[in-house]
């Protein structure tokens, strides 16, 4: 980062913070589908750029993108489809909150796609912290064209890794 007297370390480990929440979102977007409520895990890996606003205090802007698994498996909604989701996430560690948001767009094998928003109104940026969220499905193109509602998910943050990407997974819950 331009001007930043921090260690590569400490910036990466906010960065994937920034990732995490984000991520977590995603997660928790994609698998409480409308309809028929999905439940189950996105993995994410999430990359993107920091900014530093004050001490300890990040505004992270990137893509959180991976695969989701329906818990029904084979053959249920958007089981092992993939995921783009582009995002925000303002992260301050000096007062331990964050919020971050933002759309994804999943596609299943057949080309079909989902449409929705994503949001943590508040949480922890600390890394493991399991952040709580809503997402609104918006449409989308074939069997999801249809597709409305709004659920809640959890997301968690499993790696800050040096070079400032992150890797976690999202849970949509009952």
């Amino acid at each position: 980062m331009n001007g930043i007297e921090t260690s590569t370390g400490s910036v990466c480990a906010r960065l994937g913070l920034a990732s995490f929440v984000a991520a977590t979102c995603l997660l928790v977007a994609a698998t409480a589908l409308a309809q028929d409520k999905l439940l189950g895990e996105f993995g994410w890996f999430g990359v993107g750029k920091a900014y530093e606003i004050d001490k300890g205090h990040y505004y992270w802007v990137g893509e959180f993108s991976g695969t989701f698994f329906n818990e029904k498996g084979e053959g249920s909604p958007l089981h092992k489809s993939g995921f783009k989701c582009p995002g925000f996430n303002d992260l301050d560690f000096a007062k331990k909150r964050t919020n971050a948001g933002g759309y994804c767009i999943s596609t299943d094998f057949d080309g079909d796609r989902l449409y929705f928003t994503w949001r943590i109104p508040s949480g922890n940026p600390a890394p493991g912290s399991r952040n709580a969220g809503t997402i609104e499905y918006n449409g989308g193109t074939g069997k999801y064209q249809d597709w409305t509602g709004k659920y809640p998910f959890l997301g968690t943050t499993q790696i800050n890794w040096a070079d400032g990407t992150a890797t976690g997974y999202v849970n949509w819950i009952r």
